[in-house]
């Protein structure tokens, strides 16, 4: 039910139809690939032998990306959901570099070092209302982040991007937390810069993918302190919003009764199902105020102490493509429960504005129409997964159990005990400009001048599906400079779309966006920036080896986080897309009376001085954690002479390595 309601999402299927290039094939557990020949095999094979296709392989990779779902026993279909899409925008993220790039993009991903690798309840799990990993009872107004972004180590990794993290940022590079654990005179090694520092040094880049601009939102959390007043504010993410549902007496208002026939249905019905609830009064309960006192009070910055507070949220922007989650399933301590409260719910028409920020323009849509439902049938304990689906080119609904497919009207949608609602954002602006472009395709087939423009297939994949395309972007096939991306170069004419002059200046003007792409030659600055990433990557590797099988080493070890040597070796063995930035060891150690010791159950390598000097040399950070032969934990901060020294000595070596290959030398 989750899938098909995936598949039944138009701008997500006609990615993968229209731009299966942009899906990568080296990357595992390539859910991208299986969930791409899923889409060809529903949407476009005929003639199967069956009338139905099993998604095998979508399964198989996210048993391998979250090993949670491995076995046949149940599992929640919201969970699904979070780890499908967890899992497809990791693969299909694309780095935006500049700020030309960012212009407007519906939303961004912080790369974080650490995500999760597993499924589990963790500290949110809900001792009141929830899923497998819903919010607390306490805060049941809180909205869910997603945690994580890309890496192969943390927590569960179904949340959101880091709140108000600018790129570079000491928080992204944990240069703060090092500056506080050396000595003085350590923050002027980064004015000796490594080399290659062109390859290694940037800012922490920005990512988006086809799932970020089709379900990510944004909303602004907002706590009062009902004591100095002051209001602290932070935005985040969402993929989803996990609405309670409310009982009678606190929703808004009464449905009016028609008569004793209506009264005395709702009233048996009252008895298997609960009061009835709409969709609105979920919204309503979920954005209210909600009072933060007793144990749960909120610890003011201006008071320095706990205080009674006030905290609301409000939408500052709206997805595409709106995922409700009701929570139905309430879990208090050892038994579990199901919520069956019918909850209304509008085919169209749902307004969203109530709830946005007064920063968002008026004239933005607001306006949501039912594009898929997934219900529950059963109890907590067990039950069956269906979905309801709207397919707009019959302009009808359609039931999917399984194998099974048949078609019903409105009413049975309407009737159904909705577990998840997929809404899909209105445009009747964006229909008229489709219908324009369309009109001029068909006038101007023919091009008529003497140089063709292109726009990329992904965003004209975009205009046709989604409410607000945003400025045109060529970044998935053209780079900074004007060419075509090295890695794009074989599949550049099926990722670009040749337009007459005439759509290409309704568009832009409608829309604006880059300037128009007239050429589609490779980029030989990015292939060069390419080919020295790569002479990079071999030059540590060697020395790493080199080093490594020396056995001339002095007894002392060098310690270094785990998770920092994951990343670089991630990097070098072409598996991550950055390298690590600088070393962050200050989470090994931790300060006693008796002096500093290595902190407990904190996974790291010992290495020798020669590796540690090489790590060092190259990426800078620290601090210096050694483990002497005698005995004891010594913690110094590198000098920095002696940086210049160590990167001076790698310079020459590497230099000498070029000459001895014939090459020609790295730019320092």
């Amino acid at each position: 039910s989750a899938i098909q309601c995936l598949s039944n999402t138009p701008a997500l299927t006609r990615f993968f139809l229209s731009c299966p290039d942009l899906v990568p094939r080296d990357v595992k557990p390539a859910l991208g690939q299986a969930y791409g020949k899923l889409m060809v095999d529903l949407w476009q094979s005929e003639g199967r032998g069956h009338g139905y296709v099993a998604p095998t392989g979508v399964l198989h990779s996210i048993k391998q990306a979250w090993p949670a779902f491995r076995g046949f026993q149940q599992h929640d279909a919201q969970e699904f959901l979070r780890c499908c899409m967890d899992q497809l925008h990791k693969e299909l993220m694309e780095p935006m570099v500049g700020e030309e790039e960012m212009l407007g993009k519906s939303s961004v991903r912080l790369k974080r070092e650490n995500s999760g690798s597993e499924v589990d309840g963790g500290s949110e799990e809900s001792s009141q209302y929830d899923t497998a990993d819903s919010d607390s009872g306490k805060e049941m107004v809180r909205m869910r982040k997603r945690r994580k972004e890309c890496g192969v180590d943390g927590d569960s990794g179904l949340g959101s991007s880091r709140a108000d993290q600018k790129p570079g940022s000491p928080a992204s590079l944990s240069d703060a937390e090092f500056c506080d654990a050396t000595s003085e005179g350590d923050q002027h090694q980064l004015s000796h810069p490594p080399p290659y520092q062109d390859i290694r040094h940037h800012q922490a880049r920005q990512y988006r993918s086809i799932i970020t601009d089709i379900f990510d939102g944004a909303l602004e959390s907002s706590v009062q302190c009902l004591t100095c007043n002051t209001v602290s504010k932070t935005q985040e993410t969402f993929q989803d919003l996990s609405l309670p549902i409310p009982s009678g007496e606190v929703r808004e208002g009464q449905k009016p009764e028609t008569g004793w026939v209506s009264w005395a249905w709702g009233w048996l019905a009252s008895w298997f199902y609960g009061p009835d609830v709409s969709l609105l009064d979920c919204l309503a309960y979920f954005f209210s105020a909600d009072e933060l006192k007793g144990d749960n009070m909120y610890s003011c910055d201006k008071c320095k102490k706990l205080r009674n507070g006030l905290k609301y949220s409000q939408v500052t922007r709206l997805p595409d493509t709106l995922c409700i989650h009701l929570k139905r399933f309430r879990h208090d301590f050892a038994f579990s429960s199901k919520i069956s409260t019918r909850v209304s719910f509008p085919l169209s028409g749902l307004d969203m504005s109530t709830w946005l920020h007064s920063s968002i323009s008026p004239t933005r849509s607001s306006t949501f129409s039912l594009s898929g439902v997934v219900c529950h049938h059963g109890t907590a304990g067990g039950g069956h997964y269906t979905c309801y689906c709207y397919h707009p080119p019959t302009d009808s609904w359609y039931e999917y159990d399984d194998s099974i497919v048949r078609e019903v009207d409105r009413q049975t949608v309407l009737n159904s005990e909705a577990y998840v609602l997929f809404y899909r954002k209105e445009s009747l602006v964006m229909e008229e400009a489709r219908r324009e472009v369309d009109r001029l395709n068909k006038q101007h087939s023919k091009v008529d001048s003497l140089v063709t423009s292109y726009i990329s297939t992904l965003w004209l994949s975009k205009f046709y599906t989604l409410a607000e395309p945003g400025p045109i972007d060529n970044s998935s096939v053209i780079c900074r400079h004007g060419g075509v991306l090295p890695s794009r170069v074989e599949a550049a004419t099926r990722l670009a779309t040749a337009v007459p002059r005439q759509v290409w200046s309704y568009l832009h003007m409608r829309f604006g966006g880059e300037g128009a792409v007239t050429t589609m030659l490779p980029c030989n600055t990015c292939m060069e920036e390419e080919k020295a990433e790569v002479r990079q990557k071999e030059f540590e590797l060697k020395e790493f080896k080199m080093l490594h099988d020396d056995k001339n080493q002095n007894s002392d070890r060098y310690c270094l986080s785990a998770t920092w040597f994951r990343d670089w070796e991630a990097w070098v063995c072409n598996k991550a897309r950055e390298p690590p930035g600088p070393i962050n060891n200050k989470g090994l150690i931790i300060q006693r009376q008796q002096g500093p010791s290595l902190r407990p159950n904190m996974d790291h390598f010992k290495f020798s001085e020669d590796i540690w000097a090489l790590f060092l040399a190259l990426y800078g950070g620290g601090p210096e954690v050694v483990l002497p032969a005698e005995g004891g934990v010594r913690v110094t901060s590198p000098r920095p002479q002696t940086m210049a020294n160590l990167r001076q000595r790698l310079r020459v070596r590497s230099l000498a390595q070029r000459e001895d290959t014939g090459e020609l030398g790295l730019e320092n």
